[in-house]
């Protein structure tokens, strides 16, 4: 049986911890072990992982030999882990475009070792080559596996939420600036101005507890309409009950709560990251709002009057695996 090793410095709940998981339940064929050196990881999570896989520090020696390690990270500094590893083959699974700057593609000793880069979008792929033209040819895009069966079960389970007859939105995301907060505050302060009543429920949280309170404190006006759940295993009982999935990110290579959205026939609105027209059409099966517009007053009308319109454009809409599991198999077995 091959042994794999997933790579994460640090494990919290995020979308790349999400992405892994879904990974490990997939690769049910394999010895699976997860890596990771900060002790700060969050015990619970690894409690789980520890239910699907072996689950090591990589702070203490390990006598293994791997067929595969899977970095689920790409600062340079990390790397120093793998010099400690045995394994055959290296993969680079990136997730995001963030700390470039430390990014071991930056440095061609280092690179070198690596067989396979894993892209999880088109775009992402795109800018990678843009950005790092000496390693195109080891940039592979493959999606995200993602638990439809589990999606839709998850969705099933009884919560009470206070809803309006208006709108109601949900934002399934770390709770910090990046995340798009700001052009949040925006759009609540135009739906209000609008006199339209709604309820917008927030699943997530931020290790960086002083970012999150400065965020929730920014929202004050709005107590009676935000709900902040804080990180949850199941948002998807949430979402179902909601008109739209909303994501207003500065950037996204994938938005994976968009897709788990569209799973349970929730239409999204997202910010215009370069991902999002994989995703998204706009005015067709949801809405795609500017990054920098000034306000979003124009699209008020339309996230309105349109909700039923784009939920009938995902009636028919499916996730399928088997494509994306056929490409994960090949890639470990070459």
């Amino acid at each position: 049986m091959k042994k794999i090793l997933l790579f994460r410095p640090l494990i919290c709940m995020g979308g790349t911890e999400k992405m892994m998981w879904n990974l490990l339940n997939q690769l049910s064929s394999y010895d699976i072990y997860i890596g990771y050196t900060d002790e700060g990881s969050d015990q619970e999570l690894i409690k789980k992982f520890s239910k699907k896989a072996t689950v090591l520090s990589l702070n203490e020696p390990i006598d293994l030999d791997f067929d595969v390690a899977i970095a689920c990270t790409w600062r340079y500094h990390q790397y120093q882990q793998f010099t400690k590893l045995n394994y055959h083959k290296l993969f680079l699974w990136v997730h995001n475009l963030t700390k470039m700057d430390q990014s071991v593609l930056n440095f061609p000793e280092e690179y070198q070792k690596i067989d396979t880069i894993i892209s999880v979008s088109q775009t992402l792929t795109q800018k990678l080559i843009k950005l790092f033209p000496n390693v195109k040819d080891k940039i592979l895009t493959i999606y995200n596996l993602l638990d439809q069966e589990t999606i839709l079960e998850k969705a099933k389970i009884p919560i009470s939420l206070e809803l309006s007859h208006d709108l109601n939105l949900v934002t399934v995301a770390r709770v910090c600036w990046t995340k798009g907060f700001r052009r949040m505050l925006k759009l609540a302060k135009e739906l209000k101005k609008a006199n339209i009543s709604f309820k917008w429920f927030v699943v997530g949280g931020n290790y960086n507890k002083e970012e999150e309170n400065e965020i929730k404190e920014a929202f004050q006006e709005f107590q009676n309409e935000f709900v902040w759940f804080g990180f949850s295993d199941n948002p998807h009982s949430i979402v179902a009950q909601c008109d739209y999935s909303v994501l207003l990110s500065d950037e996204e290579t994938w938005g994976l709560a968009l897709t788990e959205a569209m799973i349970l026939h929730i239409p999204c609105i997202c910010t215009d990251f370069d991902a999002a027209c994989e995703q998204i059409v706009d005015g067709e099966n949801g809405i795609i709002l500017k990054r920098d517009a000034i306000s979003y007053q124009d699209r008020i009308p339309d996230i309105m009057n349109h909700k039923e319109k784009y939920k009938m454009a995902l009636s028919n809409f499916t996730y399928s695996n088997e494509k994306i599991l056929k490409e994960w198999e090949e890639l470990i077995h070459e």
